[in-house]
Order: C-alpha cells, then sequence, then structure tokens
C-alpha cells in the first residue's frame, strides 16, 4: 500500500513540473475552434421517391450537408414511372421527369444561394421555347453561406 502511495506521490510531481506556454489564439496550426476560411460547407442534393396510392408516387428533396446529416422535404406528386434527367439549366442541379405517354411532371433543383425546387406539368403540346416559363417554386431550402452545392450520386 505504502509503495502504491508512493508511486501515484511520484507520478503527481514529476507530471506537474513548470507551467506550459501558452500561445496566442490562431497563432498555430492547431485544432482550435477557428473555422478555416478555406473549407467550404458541400450539400448533396437528390430525388427520394415512394410508392402511393393509383400508381403514384410521392416525390421528395433530399439534402445532405457537410455534417453528414440529411433531411427529405416532401415536393408534390406524380404519375409513375420516374427518372433523374440531366438539369438544362446553368444553376441547375438535378432534375427529376415522371412521365407517361408525354404526360406527366418534371421537378428541378437550382441553385440560387438557397436549393430552389420547381415544378411544372408536362405535355406533348408544350413549345420548347416556353418550357423555362412554366416552372413553379415549390420550395426553397436555406443552407450556408458559400456551399459547393451539387448532385448526390446514386
Amino acid at each position: 500500500m505504502r509503495a502504491a502511495t508512493l508511486l501515484v506521490f511520484a507520478g503527481a510531481v514529476a507530471c506537474g513540473g513548470s507551467p506550459k506556454p501558452t500561445t496566442e489564439p490562431g497563432a498555430g496550426s492547431g485544432s482550435g475552434g477557428a473555422v478555416d476560411p478555406g473549407v467550404v460547407a458541400q450539400t448533396l442534393v437528390g430525388w427520394g421517391r415512394q410508392q402511393a396510392p393509383g400508381g403514384k408516387v410521392d416525390v421528395f428533396l433530399e439534402v445532405a450537408d457537410h455534417t453528414g446529416a440529411s433531411k427529405s422535404y416532401p415536393v408534390g406528386s406524380a404519375t409513375a414511372p420516374c427518372e433523374v434527367v440531366a438539369t438544362t439549366t446553368p444553376d441547375g442541379v438535378t432534375a427529376l421527369r415522371c412521365v407517361t405517354a408525354g404526360v406527366g411532371t418534371e421537378f428541378r433543383a437550382v441553385y440560387r444561394g438557397d436549393i430552389i425546387v420547381l415544378k411544372r406539368a408536362v405535355d406533348p403540346s408544350d413549345e420548347p421555347d416556353e418550357v423555362e416559363f412554366l416552372f413553379r417554386e415549390v420550395l426553397r431550402v436555406d443552407v450556408p453561406v458559400g456551399s459547393k452545392v451539387g448532385a448526390a450520386t446514386p
């Protein structure tokens, strides 16, 4: 017992030594609380679909942030089948078309400081020059300022 007490006391004295030098905040390369301005938050966007009655699907926007947290936002329903398609606009992130026999719904996610989901009815009589004017906003999702927003890969 006396030997164990002596070892504990010797260890405390050895570790207690002189005080450690201090540095100014942000002056070193340690892992302090300051955020590195070179780090960019990344947000990934994709589509979720859940079968609904009557041959329909409920459509969700799935958003995953730089921390790994994800959230689903309902954006509407459409007629199955649905497929992810390339976007045709510079600010487009991802698009989903749910079309049968030329009729259905198209969803588009764009990044304009926020992620904005647009929706339009698809019809064979749509004029190609007027398609962009048929979209209506259905959802807006805030993302951190300066985020890099991209499409999630399946």
